[in-house]
C-alpha cells in the first residue's frame, strides 16, 4: 500500500525554493519524499533526474526497488545494471553512488536528489565543480537530505538560507511522521544515551 505525504513532508514538497535542504530525523520519510519529488518532475517531459547516495550500493537499497515499482507503467525501459529508468515521455532517472560522481560532470539535469549529504566526502570541492554546473542550463534544482552528523559540511549548508534566497531549510523529527508508532520512538528515547537518541 503507498503511503500518503504526510504534513510535513508536503510542507516541503509545495516549497518553491530552487535549493531545498532537509534535515531530517530517522525514519521521518526522506526516501518517501525524494522519489515522490523525483516522479513528478519526471512526469514533465524529456526530464533529466539524478539520485545520488553516499555509495552505488546505497542508491540501490535505499530508492531502486520503490522507485522502479512506482514508475514501472510510465516506463519504457528499465536497466537494472545501471540504474536507470526511462519513461515513455522521454525522461530519465537515474541513480548513482556519491564515490563516482565524477562521471556526472558535464551533464545537465533538471532535479538532483542528493541523500545522506552529511555522509559524502569532500562535498563542496564535487558540489562546485561537478554538481552545480549540471544545472545551468537548465536553471534545475537540488534537494540535499540527511540526518544531521555533528557541524560539518551539511551544517554549513543547512544556514545557507541565512545568506542565499535560493536556498531554504527544512528540520522534522521522526516524531513529525504520523506513520511511526508513537511508542516505539518513546521506547528509543528512555532506553538510548541521548546522544545516540538525538
Amino acid at each position: 500500500m503507498e503511503l500518503s505525504l504526510h504534513n510535513s513532508q508536503k510542507t516541503v514538497a509545495l516549497d518553491k525554493h530552487r535549493f531545498r535542504v532537509l534535515r531530517m530525523g530517522r525514519r521521518w520519510g526522506k526516501t518517501t519524499l525524494a522519489i515522490d519529488q523525483m516522479k513528478g518532475r519526471a512526469a514533465i517531459p524529456n526530464s533529466r533526474i539524478v539520485y545520488i547516495a553516499p555509495t552505488y550500493q546505497q542508491a540501490r537499497d535505499i530508492a531502486w526497488e520503490n522507485l522502479k515499482k512506482d514508475c514501472k507503467e510510465a516506463s519504457e525501459s528499465i536497466n537494472e545494471a545501471r540504474l536507470e529508468i526511462k519513461l515513455v515521455n522521454g525522461s530519465l532517472i537515474i541513480l548513482r553512488g556519491w564515490e563516482s560522481v565524477e562521471t556526472l560532470r558535464g551533464q545537465a539535469f533538471d532535479l538532483i536528489v542528493l541523500d545522506e549529504v552529511a555522509m559524502m566526502r569532500n562535498f563542496w570541492v564535487n558540489w562546485h565543480e561537478v554538481l552545480r554546473p549540471t544545472l545551468t542550463d537548465t536553471r534545475g534544482e537540488t534537494m540535499f537530505i540527511s540526518t544531521p552528523k555533528g557541524f560539518n559540511h551539511f551544517y554549513d549548508l543547512s544556514n545557507l538560507e541565512l545568506t542565499d534566497k535560493e536556498f531554504k531549510s527544512f528540520h522534522y523529527t521522526s516524531w513529525d511522521n504520523p506513520h511511526l508508532p508513537q511508542d516505539e520512538i518513546q521506547k528509543a528515547k528512555d532506553t538510548l544515551p541521548p546522544d545516540r537518541f538525538a
